[in-house]
Formats: structure tokens, sequence, C-alpha cells
């Protein structure tokens, strides 16, 4: 019994010597697929998809993705009305809706009503999962997705929430004029954040979640912009990294991170628009109040 151990041994040294090294080196350099299939398998399974002229348009500059509750109907109008499709058409611009499925128990959304909306403006993307904070991962990526496969000629990805203000001339213009060759991300920065570890919060994340005290720097997923060539990788890192439902701190602090890709500071000319967003995002009677909301996308509509 020793012996023939013994020749299995030898067998298996020898052999070693004929396999091709570099095979050998992949196997223990490659990084092990962490996340739980069952989370992401949604990304690409729509319910609703944009229509396909949207990103056949060329040259495409920038691709807009906006994070939105399905029964937002409202801050979706409002958003249409704030940027006109044609004007955005005019400065080489699209942009599409994210959404999830309808909640069980929501009495005031049918699923019809969002298929007219998409009927008449060809710009949602509804992702096969229910609309819930702590799917908002899963809506992130979605975007991030079909932008690498329908639309990764555009030169950058604005992704930002339906509730956010701000004015498009002024980013297009920046984006006009951006010499980075690199890869990047641009938005409001973060550092030193911490987990909210209230349990009466609905941003609470448990230890189990998150042990950490501090959150790595990331970019508030308010309004950023980056390419499509950065959403692909980030799709990518995203299998090798535990789900996390806080979005913006997966995908702009752990995953950016993980590559090293560049976090760029919005302009000091962007100041007074973070500051309203942050008053708008953490006040929620500033929030659903249209008649706010909608005056200033008067003043700064494109």
């Amino acid at each position: 019994m020793l012996r023939k151990l013994k020749k299995i041994a030898i067998l298996l040294i020898i052999t070693s010597f004929w396999i091709d090294p570099s095979l050998q080196i992949k196997r223990m350099t490659k990084r092990r697929i962490l996340y739980n299939p069952m989370e992401y398998r949604f990304i690409k399974k729509y319910i609703i998809s944009p229509s396909e002229r949207l990103c056949q348009k060329s040259p495409l500059f920038i691709i807009m993705i906006v994070t939105s509750y399905v029964g937002d109907f409202e801050l979706r109008d409002m958003f249409r009305k704030g940027m006109p499709r044609e004007k955005l058409e005019s400065m080489n611009t699209t942009r599409i809706f994210l959404l999830a499925e309808i909640p069980p128990g929501e009495k005031n959304i049918t699923q019809n009503r969002i298929e007219e909306e998409n009927e008449n403006f060809h710009d949602i993307l509804q992702g096969a999962f229910t609309e819930s904070y702590r799917n908002l991962t899963i809506k992130h990526l979605m975007g991030l997705q079909w932008v690498t496969t329908k639309c990764p000629n555009a030169s950058y990805i604005l992704k930002v929430d339906d509730d956010t203000v701000f004015n498009f001339e002024k980013i297009f213009n920046i984006l006009t004029k951006n010499t980075i060759k690199k890869d990047f991300l641009m938005g409001y920065v973060l550092k030193n954040a911490q987990p909210r570890r209230d349990n009466t919060n609905k941003w609470y994340v448990s230890l189990e979640e998150y042990p950490k005290k501090k959150y790595p720097t990331y970019v508030s997923g308010w309004y950023y912009v980056t390419t499509p060539a950065v959403a692909a990788k980030l799709i990518n890192e995203a299998k090798y990294h535990p789900y996390f439902w806080v979005d913006d701190v997966l995908v702009t602090g752990i995953l950016i991170g993980a590559l090293n890709i560049r976090i760029i500071q919005m302009p000091d000319e962007f100041w007074f628009e973070y500051m309203l967003n942050f008053m708008i995002h953490t006040n929620n009677s500033i929030l659903y109040n249209r008649d706010i909301i909608e005056s200033f996308l008067v003043e700064y509509r494109v």
C-alpha cells in the first residue's frame, strides 16, 4: 500500500512539470465568486425594456439612467417636462427610467399604467424584482448592465435619482471639455460615513450586513458620472463581493475601491446643487413637495 502511494505521488510530481505553468498560476490567482446568484439573477430579466432606438443614434454623448419608484408617476412626469426629450436629443443625450415590480399590497399602481407610460415615452426599464430599499442595488446594477449591452458606445453615463435637482446643461458643458483619459467616476464624494445602527431607521444596517465602523470613501448615488467601460467593470466586479443593499456604498465605494478606479469630486460650482439635494433627500416634507421640485426644475431646465 505504501509503495502504491509513493508511485502515485511520483507520478503527480512528474506530470506537474508537463502542465502549462500559466494554467497553474491562473488556478491559484482566480478569485472565488462570492455572491449568491439568486440575488443578482434578475439584473438581465426585464418586464419592460426601452426602445432599441434610444441608443442607435450616433454619436451618443450621454446616456442618463434615472432610478425611480414604480409609483412615482408625477416625479417622472416633472423630470420629462424639466428636460424634454427633444432638447436632450439635440445634445446627443438619451434617458431611461429604472423601475421594479409593484410591491404586494400597493393598491394605487397598476402594471397596465406602467405599460401605457412606456408606450407613450419608450423610456422605461422595469426589472423582474420587487420595489424595495433592499433591492436598490439590483436596480442600480440593472441600469449599468443595460447600458453596457445596449449603449456601449456612449461617451458617458449620468446616473441620477428622479427626485434629484440639477442643471444638465452645466454638467454637459463640463463633460464636453473633459480631458480625462483614464477610467473615472465623478460625483459628490463622501468620506468617513458610518452605517446607521439605529434599528428604527429605514437605512439601518446590522453588523452582520456590514461589520466595519465606517464605509469606504464613496460617491453619492443621487448623482454621478462615469463611462460604459467603467460600468462593465463594475458589473463584473460585483460577482466577487457579498451582496449589500446600500447601493451607492457597494457600487461607488466597495466595487470602485476594489477596481482602484479614480474618484473625482464634483467641481465647486455644483456645491449649491449638492446642498439642495441633501435637503430634498433628508427631509420628507421637501421630498414630496411638488411645487418646490417643479419650481427648481423650471429654473434649471435645459
